[in-house]
């Protein structure tokens, strides 16, 4: 792996990184041919950018005993420059950036003919007007919205293999929509949808903020950015809710380093049993190797989860199958972050599901 701390570049041009992107092209061609025996690929060339995060750096791990995965190079967020990413040459890039530099440089990798799968937010939502509001800024390519693909990997039809763009989904949208989205048509969509989530510090990303402390967390459990979390309308968006169906997202942190648990308070438009509900899942996560569904009444336990790239899943009917409670438990560095982004890169190029993550 080469580790590079380059000055970082400008990127304030749009110009200039359609040039950049364009001499790459030129001098490399679109995309680089893969190592490949008997017609079958065997290593993929992969670079990371922000791999001394958290997420990135789970990335990193898991991508070094990846039998398919070449690291090629590997840069923090705030060290890497285009000009160095194109010299490594990589098929694929995971950008575990921040948002607004995943959007300014997502178009540029893109034209130099390489994937890209991004950990940000910078293109997981289809709206571009939400973008201003939700996420403070301007999307400079909407059109690359569409094209995006959303990787919740149990939720793709065979997309993966034809994307060059993945937008891996949150955290927390992680953990509800693989709770929820089995019981899309089933939900009173008159009846508030309420997701009650808690996670562990390390989702807040690497920052020097007093709030984040141990000081601060030890001993303490906190509700934040209600009703403006930036994950609602990637949740609203993955649920089909649409605009006057009533979602009701309300994050906490909790004193731990890391895991999501989600509780789900829903509404059926008409009684369901256990057996119909346990159908549901099963036949939804039949071929699900990440997905872990508990017996009826049974709820999942954070423990069972963290340094896991599984989720689990339980729930309980209430008032005679009208309403459930269902609860969904990941670790937000991996099924949250870094082991979807390579179930993703996996199934994009053709490779065991599994692979790097068991």
């Amino acid at each position: 792996m080469k580790m590079i701390d380059s000055s970082s570049l400008e990127l304030s041009s749009d110009s200039m990184l359609s040039v950049v992107g364009s001499q790459f092209s030129a001098a490399f061609g679109a995309g680089v041919e893969p190592q490949t025996t008997d017609n079958r690929q065997l290593t993929t060339r992969v670079a990371i950018a922000g791999a001394t995060g958290y997420a990135g750096a789970e990335l990193e791990k898991i991508l070094r005993r990846h039998k398919h995965a070449n690291v090629v190079a590997a840069y923090s967020s705030g060290s890497f420059s285009l000009e160095a990413l194109f010299a490594a040459r990589p098929e694929v890039v995971f950008l575990a950036t921040p948002n607004e530099v995943s959007a300014e440089v997502v178009p540029a990798i893109l034209d130099a003919g390489i994937k890209v799968i991004d950990l940000s937010g910078a293109f997981r939502l289809g709206e571009p007007s939400l973008y201003p509001s939700w996420y403070g800024f301007t999307h400079a390519r909407p059109e690359l919205l569409g094209e995006a693909v959303y990787g919740l990997p149990e939720w793709c039809n065979g997309e993966l293999k034809k994307a060059r763009l993945v937008a891996n989904p949150g955290c927390y949208p992680t953990s509800i929509l693989l709770a929820l989205r089995p019981l899309t048509y089933l939900l009173d969509r008159t009846q508030p949808v309420i997701c009650d989530s808690k996670s562990g510090v390390s989702g807040a990303g690497k920052k020097a903020d007093v709030a984040f402390s141990f000081s601060e967390l030890f001993g303490n459990f906190k509700a934040y950015g209600v009703g403006q979390h930036r994950h609602e309308p990637e949740i609203r968006q993955g649920l089909h809710l649409g605009e006057r169906a009533a979602l009701v997202f309300v994050p906490h942190l909790i004193p731990t380093v890391r895991g999501i648990y989600s509780t789900m308070h829903v509404a059926f438009t008409s009684p369901v049993t256990d057996e119909e509900l346990t159908g549901l899942y099963r036949d939804s996560y039949a071929d699900a190797p990440f997905v872990r569904m508990l017996p009826a009444g049974q709820m999942p336990e954070l423990k069972d989860v963290v340094n896991t790239p599984y989720a689990e899943i339980g729930f309980q009917l209430l008032h005679g199958g009208r309403r459930a409670v269902i609860v969904s438990v990941i670790d937000n560095l991996l099924k949250g972050a870094a082991s979807q982004a390579v179930q993703n890169f996996n199934r994009m190029l053709g490779y065991a599901e599994t692979e790097g993550l068991l």
